[in-house]
């Protein structure tokens, strides 16, 4: 379902979708996109972004476009035969993409979209690419056929503020390095393919060998059937560093947010994760190695600062392949809230979770089905009650922690 609350008092957008899963990976078998060659030659294309100095007002928990040297625009009312200005837009995100270069921003209007998103072209250290919903939520992305609704392959590239679902198995796979996934809607995936192998996810860090994929500030939900597809997830990650913070995760088929394969070094803070699952499959946040590539061993990983409540079998889990140790030093389980869950941790000498509340995290408005309102009571025990290490520096909503004595656990900071 698509229900959503508002909060504007602070002329601040609060706003909250069923929001789902990660799903699993498969970064081989893919298929391209194919677009046709517009009449506008590429060089006037390029010369007109260069040209056009106008930018978009965006929503202001958005990241600002303001280094980018060059500007390309999308609105279903355009054509992939325009030069792709603000007054002659592409009609194609994929178009906009397959003419970006390091230092373009590329605006979509508010709109639906309809079919799959590759954008394969890299950006560099200093100078990203970047793709911005100008208004939060208001480029709908509706992918069609039973895989990949948008497919990333460019290193150093922003995905940021679009409302993406759909029939696949994945919302964003993401198959690159040094890359930003914020602020996005991803919601109800039916995974019409039926549960694979190949798994599924709503935003998914996908390839074993690529590093430094941050999942910050996303709304995920429904992303296939509660307790159906052991291998579908709200948020998975399967690489080398990488920041999953102020996430909001709930009605994944299977775990909320997923480690596996050859992740290493992931910083799990401050996200609200609940009603995942079911009775007997799937929770809150896993994390360990295993499966392809083998051989990896999970170390300097921290889990603090979240919220994980009523997924019903497991809260917080850690886990190898059967037989095998895969932990290694320097993990962190600590001040996290988890309770609801028939689990809430596995057992383990070599992570001891420190700090933990298990009690009701008194939310405003709370509804297992989205659309309640998820920030926290004055009254609750998650109030103040977060470690600074590890920690985003800001909300959900872009509010600057801690606001009061000590920050907030989930990806709300109220008080």
């Amino acid at each position: 379902m698509t229900q959503f609350a508002s909060f504007t008092a602070d002329l601040r957008v609060r706003t909250l979708i069923s929001c789902g899963a990660v799903v699993l990976l498969s970064a081989h078998g893919m298929a391209m996109a194919t677009t046709t060659t517009p009449a506008v030659s590429e060089t006037e294309i390029v010369a007109a972004a260069m040209a056009d100095s106008t930018t978009r007002q965006m929503d202001a928990t958005a990241t600002p476009a303001s280094t980018s040297i060059y500007n390309l625009y999308v609105a279903t009312t355009g054509s992939d035969a325009n030069p792709g200005t603000v007054t002659r837009p592409f009609k194609t995100i994929s178009r906009a993409a397959s003419l970006a270069k390091p230092g373009t921003t590329v605006h979509v209007a508010p709109g639906t979209y309809l079919g799959n998103v590759t954008t394969n072209v890299s950006g560099t250290a200093t100078a990203r690419i970047r793709y911005v919903s100008d208004t939060k939520w208001g480029a709908k992305i509706i992918g069609t056929g039973t895989e990949f609704m948008w497919t990333n392959r460019g290193n150093y590239t922003d995905i940021v503020g679009f409302d993406i679902t759909g029939p696949g198995r994945e919302g964003i796979i993401n198959l690159a390095s040094y890359t930003l996934i914020q602020g996005n809607h991803v919601h109800n995936l039916t995974v019409s393919g039926g549960c694979t192998g190949g798994g599924g996810a709503g935003i998914n860090n996908a390839s074993y060998t690529t590093s430094d994929g941050d999942i910050i500030g996303n709304v995920v939900h429904d992303i296939g059937v509660p307790g159906k597809c052991n291998a579908v997830q709200g948020i998975y990650s399967a690489n080398l560093r990488g920041r999953i913070y102020n996430n909001i995760v709930y009605r994944a088929s299977s775990w909320g947010i997923h480690l596996w394969h050859a992740a290493d070094q992931v910083l799990i803070a401050n996200n609200t994760v609940f009603a995942n699952g079911s009775a007997n499959m799937g929770g809150g946040i896993v994390i360990g190695v295993g499966d392809a590539p083998g051989g990896k061993y999970l170390t300097n990983t921290k889990v603090v600062n979240n919220i994980v409540y009523n997924n019903p079998y497991h809260g917080i889990h850690h886990g190898c392949d059967a037989g095998r140790n895969c932990l290694g030093s320097g993990n962190v389980i600590a001040n996290n809230l988890v309770v609801g869950s028939s689990t809430p941790f596995t057992p383990n000498a070599k992570i001891v979770a420190t700090n933990t509340i298990v009690a009701n995290p008194l939310f405003v408005n709370y509804l297992a089905i989205g659309g309640g309102d998820y920030r926290l009571k004055i009254t609750s025990p998650a109030v103040n009650k977060g470690m600074t290490g590890y920690a985003p520096t800001t909300d959900i909503d872009g509010i600057a922690r801690p606001r009061g004595a000590a920050l907030d656990l989930g990806a709300y900071e109220n008080y």
